[in-house]
């Protein structure tokens, strides 16, 4: 390549760009002229000048502009002499328009692909969005509280949130969300807070109380359908067969409603020591004994190795006290449960029907 002042030089020499503002130059020594003292690239800076310069849309110059230099040939200087004032014919003005179309069309526009992105639900996330709607029908069955003023046997929430199939994981939120309006009434009934008291104004005392009442009613019942389906829930597959054979008659309640208890799973009673059973029909609590150290066995839908002598049981009176207590009570307390019992006191058979609960066992 030619040192700059050099070639400034030899554009002097040889009279500058050819312009036809004074005079007629011919075409073909002007092409000549560009294509001596010119390059590639300035015939592609030329084009584009054109382009600009008769209105072409921003977008098809920049489609033009992707070609290589290498593309453009002779066709930016003819648009540079058109432009300069040079007598073009129809058939000049005919390859200018077919070269440009040419270069456009060589370059296809990117199209932009539109990408769909699927947002992936954790099951926390689901968990969190089915609570919501529970929430909303107990806040709904409370707002007719509101309307009636009837708190006290308005609705079971533990019927209704079985009835929604509310499952243990969907309890934790549930109770904390109750927990913080319970606070609130908490407040409003000792005057702790005026804002809450004012809030709360348009119900008597009694009313309110029976409010916090039912609230903590919800919390409660919340707790036993989480320990409803804990034991309810469905065993591991154990590698002896034998147990399951051997269970493959055996008569329960799964679950009551009324009195809000649920069976553990039957598997626990083989080789366990004592089996607390309460029958839902005749309301009577009894505790089995095991004769020996192997534990109870069961042959159909009867215990064996029961010890007759000790196994009874006896009618409770005021079972939402008693089982609660039974449930908890470690292997001391459970001693006196029976005991405490002012009733007749009867022997088990050992026989299972479809109205026992099996409450725990002691291994």
């Amino acid at each position: 390549m030619r040192h700059a002042s050099v070639k400034d030089y030899e554009k002097s020499l040889s009279g500058g760009e050819p312009s036809w503002n004074n005079g007629q130059a011919s075409l073909s020594s002007a092409l000549n002229w560009y294509n001596y003292h010119s390059d590639s690239k300035e015939s592609k800076k030329f084009t584009l000048s054109y382009l600009k310069e008769i209105g072409t849309p921003k977008k098809d110059i920049e489609l033009i502009e992707k070609n290589p230099e290498s593309d453009f040939e002779n066709l930016g200087f003819v648009c540079r002499m058109k432009l300069r004032g040079a007598p073009l014919v129809e058939k000049n003005e005919e390859w200018i328009t077919s070269f440009i179309s040419k270069l456009k069309s060589s370059v296809k526009p990117v199209e932009k692909v539109e990408t769909i992105s699927i947002k992936v639900v954790s099951i926390q996330d689901r968990v969190a969005e089915k609570t919501k709607e529970y929430i909303a029908e107990l806040e709904g069955a409370l707002d007719d509280c509101f309307l009636t003023r009837n708190f006290k046997d308005s609705f079971d929430p533990y019927e209704l949130m079985r009835s929604l199939d509310v499952k243990g994981a969907h309890t934790k939120h549930i109770v904390n969300f109750f927990t913080n309006r319970t606070a609130e009434v908490e407040k409003a009934i000792k005057g702790a807070d005026a804002q809450l008291v004012e809030g709360y104004s348009f119900l008597l005392k009694a009313e309110l109380k029976a409010y916090s009442n039912l609230l903590k009613a919800i919390i409660a019942d919340c707790g036993k359908i989480a320990h409803t389906a804990k034991l309810t829930r469905a065993p591991r597959k154990k590698k002896a067969k034998s147990i399951d054979k051997v269970l493959g008659k055996i008569q329960f309640k799964k679950e009551d409603s009324t009195f809000k208890i649920a069976s553990i799973n039957p598997t626990e009673i083989i080789g366990s020591s004592q089996l607390w059973v309460f029958n839902t029909k005749t309301r009577k609590l009894g505790c089995y004994n095991a004769t020996d150290s192997d534990g109870f066995g069961v042959k159909g839908t009867t215990l064996t190795n029961v010890n007759v002598e000790t196994s009874i049981h006896k009618t409770i009176r005021k079972p939402e006290i008693t089982l609660p207590a039974t449930m908890k009570a470690g292997k001391v307390a459970l001693r006196k449960i029976l005991t405490d019992i002012n009733a007749v006191e009867q022997s088990l058979t050992g026989r299972l029907n479809s109205d026992i609960i099996l409450l725990r066992v002691i291994k």
